[in-house]
């Protein structure tokens, strides 16, 4: 009889749900409990499926339905009643955000705030694992995008911070990191808001030593946040709106095309927030489905070009040259430092 599995039955059944969304053509019970994480280390090939593991599938996906997921079924086409052949699924479009369901900027940072808890942005090395034994069954699946970390952002320690600063109106220094400096130099400021903008996260806010908007990236914030005891004057919340479109305006006047290659995260990654999407024509016969070209508007070349070269081979760019001159000296920094040489 198989050992009772020690993983614990949230995970089991997670796993589950990925195997059952990510399989287009859905999944006999076999396939399921040999490969899933949670049932794979119960299973022994070859033999008939326990009544215990039997038991804990179907109790699995009741618990599925009791969450409001839907299980789909389909019969074989060639031996229709056949339980062992029976294949099942879920549907990615059920799992997905209503297209009418919109989050207010509160709502979002909080949201936000929720994700710091999972900033690894993929899958445990069991469910990796997993994925390429389903996929080598030939099941279909696209293991590229099961990386399935909220998309809310990069975790940022200041975060936190800043928003319980703006909840009680009180004034912050933290350390700000540009482009082409070693040391920081010190903020002082009124915070606004935080604003998600070019896929980044931003604070908006009032510079008192400046006296005059300023927007920072939480990217750049060096070191921690600094909440003082002294409040700023109200009213300055009012201009919280004028700096997200001057933010706004900046985007669309800073414009990069950027060509992705089809079914990849990098084109998971960008494409909703391109302003324009192109494909790019094929011979005829070709396997591959076209890549697609994307215009984006962006706030911030430099970390732009460094998200462009964590897509590696998947992500190339168009124009402007600024930007290609940005992404090339990233990856000559990066053949340098793994002894690649100029050759790489």
């Amino acid at each position: 009889m198989a050992d009772r599995s020690t993983v614990p039955s949230e995970q089991r059944v997670f796993s589950l749900v990925l195997a059952l969304v990510v399989s287009p053509e859905g999944l006999t019970k076999r396939e399921l409990l040999s490969t899933v994480y949670g049932y794979s280390e119960r299973f022994r090939r070859g033999d008939e499926i326990s009544p215990a593991l039997d038991r804990q599938f179907e109790r699995d996906k009741e618990q599925l339905r009791g969450l409001g997921i839907q299980i789909e079924t389909r019969d074989s086409p060639l031996e229709p009643g056949n339980n062992q052949l029976v294949r099942y699924r879920i549907s990615k479009e059920r799992l997905e955000f209503p297209s009418d369901l919109r989050f207010s900027e509160r709502e979002l940072v909080l949201l936000r705030l929720a994700a710091l808890a999972w900033q690894d942005g993929s899958l445990s090395a069991e469910s990796r694992r997993a994925a390429m034994k389903l996929e080598a069954l030939g099941a279909g699946l696209d293991v590229q995008h099961l990386g399935v970390a909220p998309s809310l952002g990069t975790a940022s320690p200041a975060a936190a911070r800043l928003q319980g600063a703006i909840d009680t109106g009180n004034i912050v220094r933290f350390g700000y990191t540009l482009p082409g400096r070693d040391a920081p130099l010190e903020r002082r400021v009124a915070p606004l808001r935080l604003h998600r903008a070019d896929g980044r996260w931003h604070l908006l806010s009032w510079d008192l030593d400046r006296a005059a908007d300023r927007v920072f990236l939480l990217a750049r914030i060096d070191g921690p946040v600094t909440v003082e005891r002294a409040t700023f004057d109200p009213a300055l919340f009012e201009r919280a709106e004028g700096a997200v479109a001057e933010l706004l305006r900046l985007r669309d006047a800073q414009r990069a095309t950027v060509r992705v290659r089809r079914g990849s995260i990098a084109e998971a990654r960008l494409a909703p927030r391109a302003l324009e999407t192109a494909a790019v024509p094929i011979a005829e016969g070709a396997l591959e489905a076209p890549d697609a070209v994307l215009t984006l508007g962006m706030l911030d070349p430099h970390l732009f070009a460094t998200e462009l070269i964590g897509f590696g081979a998947d992500a190339a760019v168009v124009s402007p040259d600024s930007l290609r001159a940005l992404v090339a000296e990233g990856l000559q920094r990066i053949a340098d430092t793994h002894g690649g040489g100029t050759d790489a």
